[in-house]
This record gives C-alpha cells, sequence and structure tokens, in this order.
C-alpha cells in the first residue's frame, strides 16, 4: 500500500532531495559546454610541476620513517630594496567600464515606441527570455540548431502554404497538397514541410485538421453526384442531396468573400471553425442515413439526429430542423395524398408504393379491395394515434372518391377550397399561424359540404357542369397553342445565363447556413429558443390539419354509410342468418338437414327426385357426405323464402320500390349475395366428415356472403371468419336442439330414461344461455351503440352543424363491430385459450349423438356406462364453469357490480347440485 500513498505537495520538509525526474549531471550530455573532466592525467597541460599520476597517488602523504630531504640548492645573496621610501605621483588609468557606463548604448539616440511606454511614460522595458516570442526567425535557427534532437522540417513559404491550405480545406488540390485516389484521401508533396515560426509538430496537427475537412467535403460531394445520378435514389435522399448541396455552395461562396482578409494561420484556422463542424454533423448524417432505403426511414433517423441535438449547440439544431423539413416533405406528400388535401402526384397507387397503406389479398375476386394498416412504414415522428387516424381518413375517403366522386371532399378544386400542405415547424408563433390556416381550411369546407348538401339534384349537376364549360370559352386559348408557348418558354430559359433563384425569394436553408457562419444571427436564435420540445413540434404541426380533415371525413362518411348505404340492414342480415336470430330460418334449415321424414335429396336408382321439401337427413343415412347437387335440393329456398318473409326485408323496401323488390325475388338475389356454400378442410377435418353420426358431420357447410362497397369497411374478412366460426359451432348446437327433441320418451332400463332426461336438460340450459346471454346481449350493446351514433347524426343536422357531435368515423363503427364479436367468440366459449372447454364440451355432444344412434338403429349399448359417462363429463364441466367464474374476462359490468356470465349457466346447469352428488 506504500507505494500507492499521496504525500503531500506543499511538504518543506524534503526540499533538500532532488526529483527523481532529473538526470544524473554526470551523465549530463550538453550540446553546447563539453562534460568536465576530473582525471588529472587526461588534461595535457604544458606545466612542468603538473601531476603525473592520479591525485589519490600525488597527495599521498610521504612515510615519515623513511622520509629524507635531499640536497638544498646554494641561495643568490640577497639585493637591495627595490622601493625607496620616497613616494612619487603616478597618474591614474582610466577606468573603461566607467567610461562605457558615463558614455551609455551605441545607439541611445534612436527611439522604440511600445504601448505600455505610451500609456506609462515610467515604464521600463523589460526583454522577454522566450525564443518563441524573438520571432519567426529566430525559432527557425533554434530549431535548425536542435535538428539532431527533434525533427526542424523544411520551411515552406508563407503565402503558399496558407494558399494550400484553404484550398485543401475545401476539398481542392493545391501546390502542397494532392487527392490519392487509391488511399482516398489528401496526401501532402512536401512530408515534412511547415510554416515560418511553427513547429513541425503544430504543423503537421493544423494539416491533419484541414485535411480532414476537405476529405469531408469530398465525401459530401461524392454523396451528392451519387444521389443525383442514380435512378434508384429515394425522394427522400434526393432531398437530403440538395440540401447538402446547397450548404456547401454556401460554404464555399461564405469562404471566398473572406478569403482576401486571411493574413495568418489562425484566421484561416477561425475562419474554418465552424464550417468545420457542421460539415463533420453533416457527414455522420449521411453515414447514418446510409441504410434508408425508405424515405420514412431516412426522415425518422434524420429526426432521431435532431432529437439528440435538444440541449446542444442551437445553431447546429436550427440548421438540422431545416433540413428535416425538407427530408421530411416526400412522406408529408403522401400522407397529404392519402387523406385528401394534397392531389396525387403520381399514377401509381398509394399502396403499391411500399407505403403504409397495403391492399389485402384479393386473388379470389370477391368484393372490394380492403386497406390495411402497416405501422411500421409510418414515420416515427408521426405518433400512434395521428399515424391511426391518418389511416382511417385515407381509408373513408377512398370509400367517398368510389362511391361519391362528386363529394366536395373528393374535389376540392370544383368548390373553390384550398388545402393547405402538411408543414412542420418548429416555433410557436410558426405553429400557431399552422393552426389558424387548418382553422380557415375546415371553416370552407364545411360550408361547401352543407351547400352540397343542401342543393337539388338538378342544381348539383349544373354546378359540376360549370368548370366544364368555363375552360371552352371563346376567349381561352387551345391546348395547342398553350403547348407551343410553353416550347418557346423553355427554350428562352435554356438561352439565358444561369441566375441563382431566378430573382426570387431566397433559399431559407443557404440563409440560415450564411447566418450561421457570419454570426449575424444572434437575434434570430434567441428567437428560436422559444419554442416546443422538438419531440411535440411535429404533433403541434400536423395535428390541426388532421383534426380538421378527418373531423369532416368521419362526419360525412358515417351519414353516407347509414343512408346510402343500408349499414343496419347489411348488419341486421349477419344476427339474422349468421348468429341464427331468425327463429323461421332456423327451423327450416333444421328441418332440411336432420328431419328424417323428409324426402332424401340421395340419389337413388329407379327413383325419381320431386325437388319439393326435400332434406339430407342427417344422422338417418349411412351414405354420406352429400353430393353437390344433393345440397342443393336439400337448401333450395330455406334462405330465399325466409329472406322475402321476414321483417327486416319488409322494413327496408319503401312503397317505391316495390317493383325492383318484386324483381329481385324473381332473381333470388340476397344482399350480399348471401347463399350456402361449402367449406375449405384440410385433411383431418375431412376425416371427420365422413361420419354422418359424428359432430362434425356438417363441418363443410357454410353461409357464404360477400359485403358489398363500401360496406366491407365495417364487415372486414377477419370479421367474417368470426362470423363462420359462429355459424359452425351454432349449427352443431342446432342439431343437438333437434336431436334431443326427437328422442323417444319410453325407454325399457332407468338409465336410458335418466339418460334422456339429463341430456335434454343439459343441451337446453346451454342453448338457452348461448343464445341470450353469449349472443343476444352483446349484440344488444352493439344496437344501442349504433343508435347513439345516429341519434347525434340528427342532431348535428337538426342544428344544421357538420362534425361537432359526430367526433368517431367509419374505424369506431368497425372496432364496435370487431368487439362484439369478439365477446361473442368468448362467451361461447370458442376462444383459442378456451380450446380444451370445447373440446370437453364436443366430447357431451358425441355421447348424445351415440346415444340418439343407439335408439334409431336399435342397436345394443351398455347404457349404464354410456350414462355414467355422460354424467362424469358433464359434472367436470360444470366444475369448470364454476372454476372460471371470477376469472379475468368472464365477467360483465352492471353497475357497481360486476356478474360473471358464466355463472349463469352454471346455475342454469345445476342449481340444486345434482351433479355434485
Amino acid at each position: 500500500m506504500a507505494d500507492y500513498l499521496v504525500h503531500d505537495a506543499f511538504a518543506t520538509d524534503n526540499l533538500w532531495k532532488s526529483s527523481s525526474f532529473f538526470e544524473d549531471p554526470s551523465t549530463y550530455e550538453n550540446s553546447l559546454f563539453a562534460p568536465l573532466q576530473f582525471d588529472v592525467p587526461s588534461i595535457k597541460l604544458n606545466y612542468p610541476y603538473a601531476p603525473k599520476e592520479p591525485l589519490d597517488r600525488e597527495l599521498r602523504l610521504p612515510d615519515l620513517e623513511t622520509f629524507e630531504f635531499g640536497s638544498l640548492l646554494e641561495l643568490d645573496s640577497l639585493d637591495e630594496p627595490s622601493l625607496s621610501t620616497a613616494t612619487t605621483f603616478v597618474e591614474d588609468e582610466d577606468d573603461i567600464w566607467k567610461v562605457a557606463l558615463e558614455l551609455g548604448p551605441a545607439n541611445k539616440d534612436v527611439a522604440f515606441f511600445t504601448w505600455e511606454a505610451f500609456e506609462g511614460p515610467g515604464h521600463i522595458e523589460h526583454h522577454t527570455p522566450y525564443l518563441s516570442e524573438s520571432g519567426p526567425n529566430a525559432f527557425d535557427a533554434a530549431l535548425a540548431r536542435d535538428d539532431g534532437n527533434v525533427g526542424s522540417g523544411r520551411v515552406v513559404r508563407g503565402n503558399v502554404f496558407l494558399d494550400s491550405l484553404w484550398n485543401l480545406g475545401l476539398g481542392r488540390s493545391s501546390i502542397l497538397f494532392t487527392f490519392d485516389p487509391r488511399l482516398r484521401t489528401f496526401v501532402p508533396a512536401i512530408a515534412d514541410g511547415r510554416a515560418s515560426g511553427l513547429s513541425l509538430t503544430a504543423a503537421q496537427s493544423l494539416t491533419t485538421q484541414f485535411v480532414h475537412t476537405g476529405n469531408t467535403v469530398l465525401y459530401l460531394r461524392s454523396f451528392v453526384e451519387r444521389t443525383f445520378a442514380s435512378a434508384t435514389s429515394i425522394p427522400a435522399r434526393v432531398a437530403l442531396a440538395t440540401c447538402v448541396s446547397s450548404i456547401l455552395s454556401t460554404f464555399e461562396d461564405h469562404l471566398g468573400r473572406h478569403s482576401r482578409a486571411i493574413a495568418s494561420l489562425l484566421q484561416l484556422q477561425r475562419l474554418f471553425a465552424k464550417p468545420r463542424d457542421i460539415l463533420i454533423y453533416i457527414a455522420r448524417v449521411v453515414e447514418a442515413v446510409k441504410s434508408a432505403k425508405t424515405n420514412e426511414h431516412l426522415s425518422s433517423i434524420l429526426h432521431h439526429r435532431v432529437l439528440e441535438l435538444e440541449e446542444g449547440d442551437e445553431q447546429i439544431r436550427r440548421l438540422s430542423a431545416e433540413i428535416l423539413c425538407r427530408v421530411a416533405k416526400p412522406s408529408l406528400e403522401l400522407v397529404g395524398e392519402w387523406i385528401g388535401t394534397q392531389k396525387d402526384l403520381q399514377m401509381m397507387p398509394i399502396a403499391e408504393r411500399d407505403s403504409f397503406v397495403v391492399a389485402e389479398d384479393n386473388s379470389d375476386g370477391q368484393g372490394p379491395v380492403e386497406y390495411s394498416y402497416n405501422s411500421g412504414m409510418m414515420p416515427r415522428y408521426i405518433s400512434i394515434e395521428d399515424g391511426n387516424a391518418i389511416f382511417e381518413t385515407g381509408n373513408s375517403l377512398r370509400f367517398l372518391k368510389t362511391h361519391h366522386p362528386e363529394h366536395p371532399l373528393v374535389c376540392l378544386d370544383k368548390f373553390g377550397v384550398q388545402a393547405p400542405e402538411l408543414e412542420w415547424k418548429f416555433g410557436w408563433q410558426e405553429i400557431e399561424e399552422i393552426s389558424a390556416k387548418a382553422n380557415a381550411y375546415e371553416d370552407s369546407l364545411r360550408a361547401a359540404i352543407l351547400n352540397f348538401t343542401a342543393m337539388s339534384p338538378h342544381k348539383m349537376s349544373t354546378y359540376e357542369r360549370a368548370p366544364l364549360i368555363d375552360t371552352h370559352t371563346a376567349g381561352q386559348a387551345t391546348p395547342d397553342s398553350e403547348f407551343q408557348k410553353y416550347i418557346e418558354e423553355s427554350a428562352r430559359l435554356f438561352d439565358e445565363q444561369p441566375q441563382p433563384n431566378a430573382g426570387g425569394p431566397p433559399d431559407n436553408l443557404q440563409v440560415l447556413t450564411e447566418q450561421l457562419l457570419s454570426n449575424s444571427s444572434n437575434e434570430a436564435v434567441q428567437g428560436a429558443t422559444f419554442s416546443p420540445p422538438v419531440s411535440l413540434s411535429s404533433a403541434l404541426s400536423f395535428r390541426p390539419l388532421l383534426a380538421a380533415q378527418a373531423k369532416l371525413v368521419n362526419a360525412t362518411s358515417l351519414r353516407l354509410f347509414f343512408r346510402s348505404h343500408q349499414l343496419r340492414m347489411h348488419l341486421s342480415l349477419q344476427r339474422q342468418y349468421h348468429l341464427l336470430g331468425d327463429g323461421v330460418f332456423s327451423s327450416r334449415l333444421a328441418s332440411a338437414l336432420f328431419d328424417p321424414e323428409r324426402e332424401t335429396a340421395e340419389r337413388i336408382k329407379g327413383t325419381m327426385r320431386s325437388g319439393v321439401h326435400m332434406g339430407l337427413q342427417v344422422g338417418s343415412r349411412s351414405n354420406w357426405p352429400p353430393a353437390s347437387s344433393e345440397l342443393r335440393l336439400a337448401l333450395m329456398g330455406v334462405l330465399s323464402e325466409s329472406w322475402y318473409e321476414s321483417t327486416l326485408y319488409h322494413s327496408t323496401t319503401d312503397d317505391v320500390g316495390k317493383k325492383d323488390a318484386a324483381s329481385r325475388k324473381e332473381s333470388s338475389e340476397l344482399p350480399g349475395q348471401l347463399n350456402f356454400a361449402v367449406r375449405t378442410l384440410t385433411e383431418p377435418e375431412m376425416e371427420k366428415v365422413m361420419d354422418p353420426n359424428s359432430l362434425y358431420a356438417l363441418d363443410f357447410l357454410r353461409l357464404q356472403y360477400v359485403p358489398p362497397s363500401p360496406i366491407h369497411l365495417i364487415i372486414t374478412s377477419s370479421s367474417l371468419e368470426k362470423y363462420d366460426l359462429i355459424f359452425k359451432f351454432l349449427l352443431r348446437l342446432l342439431r343437438m336442439l333437434f336431436v334431443i327433441s326427437h328422442l323417444p320418451r319410453t325407454y325399457a332400463d332407468v338409465e336410458s330414461r335418466l339418460f334422456r332426461t339429463e341430456a335434454h336438460h343439459f343441451v337446453t340450459a346451454l342453448s338457452t344461455y348461448m343464445f341470450q346471454t353469449g349472443i343476444a346481449e352483446h349484440w344488444d350493446n352493439l344496437s344501442s351503440f349504433i343508435d347513439n351514433v345516429e341519434s347525434r347524426i340528427a342532431d348535428e343536422d337538426a342544428a344544421g352543424e357538420l362534425g361537432t357531435r359526430i367526433t368517431q368515423g367509419v374505424a369506431s363503427l368497425r372496432d364496435a363491430h370487431e368487439a362484439c364479436l369478439d365477446s361473442i367468440l368468448f362467451s361461447l366459449l370458442l376462444r383459442r385459450r378456451q380450446k380444451k372447454v370445447m373440446l370437453l364440451l364436443e366430447e357431451i355432444f358425441e355421447c348424445v349423438l351415440l346415444f340418439a344412434k343407439a335408439q334409431n338403429l336399435s342397436e345394443e349399448m351398455d347404457m349404464k356406462e354410456l350414462y355414467d359417462r355422460l354424467r362424469g363429463k358433464v359434472r367436470v364441466f360444470i366444475g369448470v364453469t364454476r372454476g372460471l367464474s371470477g376469472k379475468r374476462g368472464y365477467g360483465k359490468g352492471r353497475g357497481s357490480v360486476e356478474e360473471n356470465s358464466l355463472e349463469r349457466l352454471g346455475i342454469a346447469l345445476e342449481m340444486n347440485g345434482y351433479f355434485s352428488m
């Protein structure tokens, strides 16, 4: 742990120690002074008494015992003293240091002026001790002197180096820098070139910055060129390339205007600082959208980039927001085409453009085309609620275009209504302007719709033909002359000199880029700071127009559905036949399928079939399944007779349409081409159908209904699948009701009597629950919802309003219808998670059919065993219903008390605890 202790930096007790970073002076080699030599013999001195051996031997004291003095030399006689006692005056010699001090500097008359001396007369100039402040020449000389330790490089002329760096920053080759296509970067012509006054390291660092900037410019230019040259470029990528090209041209223009004012490398570096940051950000955006294949994906990526700059550089955020508005424009134009605020720009349908609208597979050719919503293709900056509203509005508008092409919502131009475009703005003031435009559009369109609905058919046709008559007035030019004029204008335009913007308003992106570079946008930046978050700006910008269009489209569509296309009649048709709500139809169908007393429709050799009141006799014949001719003979007239005799048919036929009704009755054409058909089965299902005594003998029979347009927007293909599943189960239940009602009442054994009684009780109680609770109550809720919608429409018409009380559209009716069918499936135990309960119920039905088969064919069977099996399975089924009581999804709200619907079934099946014994 001692190695990791941190010593006190301000301690003074160890100041005497030398630093561990200091080198040993004995090993230090100075480039200016030679190291000191202390080996005396190695010093070459011309001195006779100089030591001849090392000092440790020369300075050694002699041995006193063996020491002897040698012979002494004779001394000369003493001379007389050379100095006399008499003193004489001797003139003092001149002191050169004193003379120099008195004379002063050699160039004392030369005056050097500085700002410090100007501001303070008593200022004493101190000469700097730093070499770097002695001028570039002194710095270059020092580098050349120390070239052995640090590379000095080669000095390049300052103006050449400055011009080369300027061209390098713009992505251009020059004398000192050329682009290497193989390395895909700029390389210097002089690897160690530098400017005077700069070290080689500093010059290379500055050069690296400009190389990066030049490579970024070339990368962006390459992106622009490749995008414009590619025939497969998506519109959003072209819009991004256009923005990049505009920014690059603005950079070049700005840098070109300031190039002559650059006199130093620091000025050049400062001039390129802001453009470099912007270019690097745009290059990262271009790199991020490289994998985008659709307009929505590309604009969503760019929107995510703008969100990352929410708390970052305000100037770059504004620039990226402007780019986002342009890149998102193709997606917004597609949305505008779908909801009807913009004309179709392409002949190809929207469903074929790989967009958020998908056309359902209609290979069989039955029914109109249905559209589904692909939320994955909707841009991420459009919320889930807005995306659903966009699809539903456009889907309803397709209905208006197909069935009511003269409506103002379909042809805005004919009624003088100009719809605003979907715009994306980021400031509160701009968003308020968008809202004002949407409100004005809503008011004008509402007035046009109300006037249109109030016009008589004669006036309406005159109003529609008026624009066509105006286009052929005498003073108007013909199409040939207009085309000739267009050719002449195009030729004149090509002959003129290129003029940016052609005298029109300047490009907002170029103006914004110029403001950012010239730092003249301080006021604009301060004004832009008061704006909503970027994440909310899209909803605030799009929702006013989307809400106005959806409001009017929904109100108009619902009126036409109820009053022109008989929506309620088609829904009641499903209730009457698919859900067996018509008792006449149910009894006739049961008689045609199960009655053994009817004439058989089976082809018998030597027997002529009458074709009247014939049946399939399911359960009373051995040859199964029936042929197609047998089905036609047995079910002929079941649907048509019950339909034309029903109350629903008479309620939808007025006095004016009596003749048309008679003709339709003769042709036996039912609404939606309602008819019996054969269901497509899998191989295991076909094996079950082969047995006429099994519960699955009639699984091949189905009701075929094709919803006419635009009813298919409410009764969708998924709804028809649910109807088919319910009808198949109800057909089995209808068979069970027929079987138990035709069982013998007298039996020889007790088990048979008990079996018949308990089976009759179970099937009757179950069917009562299925028809009353499982179907009727849920359908009544749907009817109440529809009544409420019609009542609000009537209130709007009475008040002369449109879109004030009706806010939901066709989607609300479809969702309510789907929810009703889902509730019915759940109550009838037909959901996928209830499969085990349904299998148990089918086993009980199989026991009843097995008992009926034994009675009809007088077969010998162990009735006690069959009765015990029935009683055991019924007991288990009742236990399951009790277990499901109170579970989530099985209850229905009844005020403040939650009631379980299956609890009714349990009470109806066992009120006195009989099966629990």
